[in-house]
């Protein structure tokens, strides 16, 4: 048999048994995109279930701040029935027999501010049978309001203010913490679907390097039965082998325990096939040329939507806060307080001449008349005037300014921090697509010389002018380029998602909204 055709038989075995090993794997394995992934995660995923969840906690928090301001009702209703008796004549009864009940009610409110107001509305009735009595039933009610709104101190930065504030920041730290989870998930999520495209196809490689080596055994054992070749090459075949063979073992156990990663991010946890189910990755990597990266507009393009950056720049806007409500209790409290109540009675009046017990006229009448006399405004109260007060030394309110300023310092400092942070890591992610990108295109050229070394070695095999151990090396150098173009591809896959990762713009090119 000539060379070339003993080689062209032995390559067409390797790639008929690369696919056949495929094809098994084909049909356990349930098909999946990196788009699929991507989505399975969103759903499945258990940290980004944490962090929304944590989200929600967050925006219960700013409505229980915030309920501070809601209006409270409260009333009081009671009745007293009293027996008494007389200690002297001026009682007008022997025995003092008084009924007496009360209907109160208020309205209450905290104002945004930092005042507040309370409305009152009392109600009394009674009955008695004392002889002097002028009204029986007697009917009183009132109607006062008082308002407190501070001019100085809390004026609009109370510690209510202050309190909602941080939850309202709270929540939206929260929302770009869970815009972070998706991002990592996201990326996370493609890494380990090109580890997986790489341990597949590393297996293949794996696999042809086996052939290889079993077809030069095979060839070496024939040599030696016509006795053109001496007993100790089948050894060193069969060493290499074991080797390869020890390759191939590593290979698919390397395919699961990658498998196993992407199953965690995307799967359900609940689901009875957690475990069972296994995926056949269906994209490859792009290889398009990617045109230079202008690293100016990157770190433009990153400085405007890294949810990271956001968080740092919220957590600055509730220190700065800080720093005007520590300087405001800095400052006299002086308060405005200022009060109005308009009275009125009521019921059947008892008209009597002088201090005799008969009566002369009866005026029928009601609680009616009692509500007429509150709205006709007849019989009012009112005050206003300014409460001051200021303590002697403040060293702990000034403490506690000098702590807030130095806060916001610290955290704008930590803002510009982070923006050189994202600012080198755009660019560290740049030139690794580019570097990789090269890498491509040098171990693709390495591999295409270690297929015509090989080539050149087998022929010259063939004929008699070449070792096994020089088959062998050779058979190893292409097996090694095969790996190395290999990885090449999967790490500027890997690269490309970095990249976009840091820029914040990978949840925009997977068509992903957060919410």
């Amino acid at each position: 048999m000539k060379p070339y055709c003993f080689l062209i038989l032995m390559w067409f075995f390797v790639f008929a048994r690369s696919s056949f090993a495929q094809d098994v794997i084909d049909d356990k394995a349930t098909a999946l995109t990196l788009q699929q992934a991507v989505e399975m995660a969103l759903e499945n995923n258990l940290d980004i279930l944490v962090s929304r969840l944590d989200t929600q906690v967050r925006a219960e928090g700013v409505t229980s701040a915030k309920g501070f301001y809601r209006p409270f009702m409260s009333a009081t209703i009671n009745t007293l029935d009293s027996m008494s008796p007389a200690q002297n004549q001026l009682i007008g009864a022997p025995t003092l027999s008084t009924t007496r009940s009360n209907y109160n009610f208020t309205w209450q409110q905290e104002l945004s501010t930092g005042g507040q107001y309370t409305i009152q509305w009392g109600n009394f009735r009674s009955t008695t049978n004392s002889a002097f009595s002028g009204f029986n039933p007697l009917f009183s009610t009132v109607i006062s309001g008082q308002v407190v709104q501070p001019l100085l101190q809390n004026f609009r930065s109370d510690v209510n203010r202050q309190q909602i504030m941080v939850a309202q920041n709270g929540e939206r730290i929260s929302r770009y913490q869970f815009q972070i989870q998706v991002m990592n998930t996201v990326r996370d999520v493609e890494f380990a679907y090109w580890d997986l495209v790489f341990s597949i196809r590393d297996l293949d490689v794996a696999h042809r390097s086996l052939s290889l080596a079993e077809d030069l055994l095979r060839n070496n054992r024939i040599q030696v039965e016509v006795g053109t070749m001496a007993p100790i090459d089948i050894l060193e075949a069969e060493a290499e082998v074991a080797a390869r063979g020890e390759t191939v073992i590593v290979a698919e156990e390397f395919i699961m325990t990658t498998e196993d990663i992407l199953k965690g991010l995307i799967n359900d946890f609940n689901s009875k096939d957690f475990w069972k189910t296994s995926y056949r990755p269906v994209d490859q990597p792009q290889l398009d040329d990617v045109k230079d990266i202008d690293m100016e507009e990157a770190v433009r393009i990153a400085l405007e939507r890294q949810p990271v950056l956001k968080q740092s720049q919220v957590e600055l806007e509730t220190r700065d806060y800080n720093v005007r409500y520590s300087k405001n209790q800095l400052m006299p409290q002086l308060d405005f307080v200022g009060s109005y109540a308009s009275n009125g009675i009521g019921g059947t009046q008892l008209i009597r001449q002088g201090f005799a017990t008969e009566i002369d006229v009866v005026v029928p009448g009601g609680y009616s008349d009692a509500i007429n006399q509150v709205f006709d405004g007849n019989f009012r109260d009112w005050s206003a005037g300014l409460n001051i007060s200021y303590p002697l030394g403040n060293s702990r309110e000034r403490a506690q300014h000098a702590e807030a300023q130095v806060a916001a310092r610290q955290q704008r400092t930590l803002v510009a921090s982070n923006e050189i942070l994202i600012a080198q890591e755009v660019r560290q992610a740049a030139r690794a697509v580019g570097s990789n990108r090269k890498r491509i295109n040098v171990t693709r050229v390495a591999r295409e010389l270690a297929e015509r070394r090989l080539d050149a070695e087998q022929k010259k095999f063939d004929v008699g002018t070449s070792t096994s151990f020089l088959i062998v090396q050779a058979q190893r150098d292409l097996a090694q380029a095969d790996a190395n173009e290999l990885r090449a591809i999967i790490d500027y896959a890997k690269a490309l998602a970095a990249f976009e990762h840091v820029k914040g713009t990978n949840l925009r090119r997977l068509n992903i909204s957060v919410n």
